[in-house]
């Protein structure tokens, strides 16, 4: 199939249309000179190449006075050979003492003066390479997609700068390898460009060419890059080959689970390769990949029904990642249901205990944290006539865990079957990429011949279009999609998906929903239509948005809930130009109703927000939410419907001028609804820079609330017929939680960095009050041991003397079911860290030095609260868990 798909692209038509702009302008243009040598690259322009080329100059300012000239005259040309492009700028300053340089690691945001390149090699008007130097020679890159709707800070060319500092300012050299762009083959090569500078005193942000704030669009806006002709086919061949070794020292179990405490000593070694199937046109693989120096998940405590969403930060699949972005209805309308239909953290998951080929009697198991990932590869690129490709194809192997019976009898069995994974992603940009259309595609497929327990899917496919027309300079958008998703799996694994809180089907009052304990496979279709108006101060949106209750993509994207038609209307306002007290505001209203496919009313919401940035370059933030009394169809997870109370939600936020050395932010917000329950938080944040290589920072958190419907469980009782025959048990809940995230990095020169992420982490709740629904369509309940008779006792203790097991007579009638249940109350705390050295010894080539470590410990039946002591000694009793991880790769290119 490749060789076909690379023929299509290569015998695509160009679009005549790409030398003009979105609005039919035709944008400025700067000729790149042909040298016959190469400049030396050490800062200084003043190289005999350099003296040919002519300056562009007219850089105006964005920020802080829009429109004006930028305050210090700049110089920038551009230059090639056959092998590169480069770049050199000078940058006068009249102020050279005060000009910021701050060291930093690759791709750190340094707040310092800067100089940025963006390139849209392709000359698609909606992708582009950013390469970044600042004043101290640290280099940071960036990858842009959906015409700068989506940026990849993952992407790691290989390329080289150098700056230097003198009375006058600073100067930048840039070497940027034709081997790292992608671009088409003709001869004549017309790249978009665009070119900024940053004053960090002076909060100046200048660029060529101009745009204003109320101009949408990004990459669709640069200038033209002209004069690049016959350069040769560049080397197409990179291979990054790592060699790794950790070793794993693992807390003692306190029940008696031998694999706890088991140290582990593992050496690894794999490859990464990157090709150009064609100028345009690349393969990425990697083969046993190691993703160890990848920062740790933040802890969290999930007590809804909902799985939590985690970010991807895997390299491999976060790079590109944006030509599979699909659907989620425009600029100002992101539908909160709409699913995600890939979501890349699904590909080497941890094992899901949902699958084994042989019966488990009991004991212990001892599950890897994640699926090995065998190998994978992709495809990305983009033809002349518009087309673009992506795809990804992953395989993870038989995952297998050791299991040891109540005998100490160990075996060795399957926990996760053979899996490949397939994306595939086509867009085709008409009129300058103003009009375009897509179509996405994934499928996973799993062996599970053998299987004696199974909840997992054989099959899970997707198939998906969208499209987005712009018109009037971007100033206007259509954007609609729709997909259908299929799943097939036996009738334990269907059943599965029909009882998942993302649709409970069997939902006593929902008659519009179809329950099948026999069907095999599960069908349904989500779409989304959305009108904006980005462009200009004052803009707007309307869509709506609809998923059927047979919607699933959970095998290879993520969802929370199906079952849903929404619709929604935005209306903002923004002042860009500085004003007496301002210089920079917006405020903007949204309206967000939403339906079950019963057509019962499970959302109703107003919000209203504002932003302003003051003159002192201080700023503010303020946002307001009011949810009207609705239907609740999840309260009481698949049981009948609820209402859900009015609420209300207020937040507010200030921060402070990024240019000084120690800066901070404090955001606090309150949410509270008519039943009583409430929540608050607190979010400070601080920096401080005591030198330009240092720089420390703590964001800690704290909020607390009671919630006056957590779900507990459920309980069969015939007798109950106002609930349907089940009684559904609630409780109040009081919490707390206290996270703690602290970031030291210390940069020792532009090659070499050190990193040190910690978060401490404690909750704690309380369950009172415990209750079951009165009646279906209410929040109304029968409080135990108060309400109809009913009475709570405490049957069991611990040691300590907490209950942990309670009786429930929910009516003190005779012959009446009685019941118990377990007391929920727990409290539970964690220390992640994680210190990565980072050495790039060469240019592409890095060695890692990882330390990371997980402590903490969970108590049931305790609900008790106290920073002090879990942040004090009593985490440090916790037995930690250490992983020490060396890492080198070596960059080559063929």
């Amino acid at each position: 199939m490749l060789p076909l798909v690379v023929a299509l692209l290569q015998s695509a038509v160009p679009d005549s249309t790409i030398l003009r702009h979105q609005n039919g302008a035709i944008p400025p243009a700067i000729t790149a000179v042909r040298v016959a040598r190469a400049p030396v690259l050490d800062g200084r322009l003043d190289d005999e190449e350099w003296r040919g080329a002519t300056p562009i100059t007219e850089l105006r300012q964005s920020d802080p006075e829009e429109g004006q000239a930028v305050s210090q005259a700049t110089e920038i040309r551009v230059v090639y050979d056959d092998d590169a492009l480069y770049i050199g700028a000078r940058l006068f300053d009249r102020e050279a003492a005060r000009i910021v340089a701050r060291l930093g690691r690759r791709d750190a945001f340094t707040e310092s003066d800067d100089f940025r390149v963006l390139i849209d090699s392709y000359h698609d008007h909606n992708t582009a390479f950013r390469f970044d130097v600042n004043a101290a020679g640290v280099r940071g890159d960036l990858a842009f997609g959906d015409d700068g709707g989506f940026a990849d800070d993952s992407w790691d060319p290989v390329w080289d700068a150098a700056t230097t500092r003198d009375s006058l300012g600073w100067t930048v050299e840039e070497r940027i390898p034709f081997s790292q762009l992608r671009f088409s083959s003709a001869r004549d090569q017309v790249w978009g460009i665009r070119f900024v500078r940053t004053i960090q005193r002076r909060n100046e942000f200048a660029m060529w060419p101009f745009i204003l704030k109320t101009e949408s669009g990004f990459v669709s806006r640069f200038g033209h890059l002209l004069g690049i002709s016959g350069i040769p086919a560049p080397r197409r061949l990179e291979v990054l080959p790592y060699a790794s070794t950790h070793g794993t020292s693992a807390p003692a179990s306190v029940n008696g689970n031998t694999f706890s405490g088991e140290a582990a000593y593992v050496a690894g070694a794999g490859v990464d390769v990157k090709y150009g199937l064609t100028s345009n046109l690349t393969l990425d693989a990697t083969i046993n990949p190691d993703f160890g120096q990848v920062e740790s998940d933040p802890a969290f405590v999930n007590l809804t029904a909902f799985e939590q969403f985690l970010q991807e930060r895997r390299p491999f699949f976060v790079e590109g990642a944006s030509i599979f972005n699909f659907g989620g209805g425009g600029n100002f309308i992101g539908f909160g249901g709409t699913p995600r239909v890939f979501y890349s953290r699904r590909i080497g998951r941890p094992p899901s205990g949902a699958y084994t080929t042989s019966p488990v009697p009991g004991g212990f198991l001892s599950l890897p944290t994640n699926t090995t990932l065998l190998g994978a590869a992709k495809v990305t690129g983009r033809s002349p006539g518009g087309w673009s490709l992506g795809l990804v194809e992953a395989l993870t192997p038989v995952e297998r865990a050791w299991f040891e019976d109540t005998l100490g009898i160990r075996s060795l069995q399957d926990a996760e079957p053979l899996t490949n994974y397939v994306v595939g992603r086509a867009k085709r940009d008409f009129h300058g990429g103003r009009t375009g259309f897509g179509l996405l595609g994934t499928a996973v497929n799993r062996d599970l011949r053998g299987a004696t327990f199974n909840r997992l899917r054989t099959a899970a496919y997707l198939a998906g279009a969208d499209f987005f027309h712009r018109w009037k300079g971007s100033t206007y958008s259509l954007n609609a999609s729709v997909s259908l998703a299929h799943v097939r799996g036996d009738t334990l694994a269907i059943r599965s998906a029909q009882l998942a809180s993302s649709r409970y089907f069997t939902r006593p009052d929902a008659d519009y929903l179809d329950y099948d304990p026999r069907r095999t496979a599960l069908t349904g279709v989500s779409a989304d239509v959305a009108i904006n108006k980005p462009g200009g101060s004052t803009n707007w949106a309307v869509g709506a948005s609809t998923t059927t209750p047979g919607y699933e993509v959970n095998d290879l994207g993520f969802q929370t809930r199906v079952d849903r038609i929404s619709a929604a209307a935005f209306l903002g306002h923004r002042w860009t130009k500085p004003g007496k007290v301002f210089r920079f505001a917006s405020a903007s209203t949204f309206w967000g109703p939403s339906w079950n496919y019963g057509w019962d009313n499970i959302q109703q919401s107003i919000s209203v927000g504002g932003f302003a940035q003051l003159l002192n370059f201080w700023g503010f933030s303020v946002n307001g939410n009011l949810n009207l009394r609705a239907s609740d169809d999840r309260l009481t997870r698949g049981g009948p419907l609820a209402r859900k109370p009015r609420a209300h939600f207020l937040g507010a936020g200030f921060f402070s001028d990024n240019r000084k050395s120690l800066q901070g932010s404090l955001f606090v917000n309150y949410n509270g609804d008519e039943a009583g329950g409430w929540n608050w938080g607190l979010f400070p944040f601080m920096s401080y820079r005591p030198s330009g290589a240092v720089e420390v920072s703590v964001s800690p958190s704290y909020s607390a609330g009671t919630s006056r419907a957590q779900f507990v469980g459920k309980r069969t009782d015939l007798s109950d017929s106002a609930t349907y025959g089940i009684r559904y048990l609630f409780a109040d809940l009081d919490q707390h939680s206290v996270d703690v995230t602290f970031r030291l990095n210390v940069t020792m020169s532009p090659t070499l960095s050190f990193q040190l992420y910690a978060q401490p982490f404690t909750f704690a709740g309380d369950y009172s009050g415990f209750k079951e629904l009165r009646a279906p369509g209410t929040f109304a309940f029968n409080v135990y041991g108060r309400d109809n008779g009913s009475t709570i006792t405490v049957v069991a203790t611990d040691p300590e003397g907490r209950p942990t097991l309670y009786q429930i007579d929910p009516t003190g009638a005779p012959g009446d079911s009685v019941f118990t249940i377990g007391n929920p109350d727990f409290r539970t705390r964690s220390l992640r860290s994680n210190a990565v050295l980072r050495w790039e010894y060469r240019p592409g080539s890095t060695l890692f030095l990882v330390w990371t470590q997980s402590r903490g410990s969970f108590v049931p039946f305790d609900p008790a609260f106290a920073v002090g002591r879990d942040f004090g000694g009593e985490l440090f009793l916790d037995r930690p868990q250490n992983v020490l991880l060396v890492k080198v790769n070596y960059w080559l290119s063929l």
